[in-house]
């Protein structure tokens, strides 16, 4: 009955997983971080461009600029595979949670 759900085979991949992308996971965060980083810098150094204008005029500038749309898209690509490999570490966690609640059950029943 607990192979039909998550065999043993299953859980130890999850487990490897969780191993294998501890520092993927990490060097996400990492570049999520610093592309947020570039955002506020890229942002700054084109209201320094301007700054003859008034504080919101160097923000419109600065926001229409290029190198902060481009900053922006590297800021999203980031966050999209931080979070996708967020999102493949809570089904591995899922998945040996399932597996050890399984396995607890299956013990119980058969004592």
């Amino acid at each position: 009955m607990l192979e039909k759900f998550i065999t043993d085979e299953q859980a130890e991949k999850a487990l490897d997983w969780l191993r294998d992308n501890a520092a993927v996971l990490g060097e996400a965060k990492r570049d999520l971080i610093l592309a947020e980083r570039m955002v506020d810098r890229t942002k700054a150094l084109e209201m320094k461009r301007h700054s003859d204008m008034p504080v919101s005029a160097q923000e419109r500038e600065a926001k229409a600029s290029d190198v902060l749309h481009e900053a922006y898209k590297a800021e999203a690509v980031a966050a999209g595979e931080y979070e996708k490999l967020r999102a493949l570490q809570d089904v591995a966690r899922a998945k040996i949670e399932a597996w050890r609640t399984l396995s607890s059950t299956f013990r119980a029943m058969t004592k």
